[in-house]
């Protein structure tokens, strides 16, 4: 019917929150669908059939561990014709060097009147320590540097800006020559290690580490490219996505920080809303689409052998728009840091 506000429907998959470091978990997969009502009803209803009495929701965690089940995922997924999906992944690990980077230096940066985002030194810089950091240093301390910049970013925590700093200079002892004024920079954040962690202690920033906003933004955009505007949003329950639904709704008052003076493009929804997957069939078609692409994803970033990952390979990669994801390919950026930086304190 003309004027009628289409829905979409959200789910996500292997969501730690800011736990970002969970070796289980290494990758977070939000997705969304758009499909008919009865199409949806119809797919639910024909995995359901194929199991056991008494099974239960059918969640992907369930169902792709078992012959049956992966069958049955399979066989959804040749159904859904018309059905619009997408997804948008995460890399844990190399999440947490990025946001490293974006709240210590890229912060220093623009105290001096540079923006690391416009000419993508910010994602250079990430993808260099994320891609050297254990290669060039010692990988212990390595790990453990990540590990307590989480710590001190997370509310729940206890490590203080003394704890990282100690980390970061534990782990800037180890590094060979070549990679030391890489990982450096992060010693002349100390003021912006303060700031960021007093922020977060005090409730004014919130999931600061949490893909799930982000990835749901990316979604949303590919969403209303492949149908053509705007549309209602329905996810599974979650209560980081509540916290910031208002948020997302108006995005479009907020300054853009790769752009300043302007402000960032606002999302193409008309409402968010959530929903319990178990009774709306959607929602668990979503469920399912966001297993399989963080499963194909997952085997990507670990390199472990996964035959059922292989399978999906050619269904992830149709609906999977990008990623928070190491690419050494945007290393090259066109202006060092170094001159510019303040004398340590």
């Amino acid at each position: 019917m003309p004027g009628t506000t289409r829905t979409v429907y959200a789910d996500e998959s292997h969501s730690t929150g800011e736990n970002l470091l969970d070796p289980a978990q290494p990758v977070f997969c939000a997705a969304a669908v758009y499909v008919d009502d009865g199409l949806a009803q119809q797919v639910v209803d024909a995995v359901r059939a194929k199991l056991p009495s008494g099974h239960g929701e059918p969640k992907y965690t369930v169902l792709s561990k078992t012959p049956h089940g992966r069958a049955a995922l399979l066989s959804a997924f040749d159904s859904l014709y018309g059905a619009t999906i997408q997804a948008y992944v995460a890399h844990k690990q190399f999440m947490v060097t990025s946001k490293m980077i974006d709240v210590l230096v890229v912060e220093l940066a623009h105290e001096t009147g540079y923006n690391m985002y416009a000419d993508g030194a910010a994602v250079a810089l990430a993808n260099l320590l994320h891609a050297g950091g254990r290669l060039l240093g010692d990988a212990t301390s390595f790990d453990q540097l990540l590990q307590t910049f989480v710590d001190a970013a997370r509310k729940r925590t206890r490590a203080s800006a003394d704890d990282l700093f100690a980390a970061i200079s534990a782990y800037q002892g180890t590094t060979k020559p070549e990679f030391s004024e890489v990982s450096g920079l992060l010693q002349y954040t100390r003021t912006q290690a303060d700031s960021i962690i007093a922020e977060i202690a005090s409730g004014r920033v919130l999931d600061n580490l949490d893909p799930a906003v982000p990835c749901l933004v990316e979604v949303c955009r590919g969403m209303a490219r492949a149908i053509g505007g705007d549309f209602a949003l329905i996810h599974d329950e979650s209560k980081t996505l509540a916290r910031h639904a208002e948020q997302l709704l108006t995005v479009h008052e907020l300054e853009d920080p790769a752009r300043p003076g302007q402000l960032l493009e606002r999302l193409p929804l008309t409402s968010i809303g959530f929903s319990d997957s178990s009774t709306v069939p959607q929602l668990q078609i979503a469920d399912w689409v966001a297993g399989a692409v963080r499963q194909w994803a997952a085997q990507k970033a670990t390199g472990l052998a996964d035959p059922f990952a292989e399978e999906l390979e050619v269904l992830a990669v149709t609906w999977c728009l990008g990623g928070i994801w190491p690419d050494l390919s945007v290393v090259d950026n066109p202006r060092r840091l170094g001159p510019d930086l303040p004398d340590r304190t």
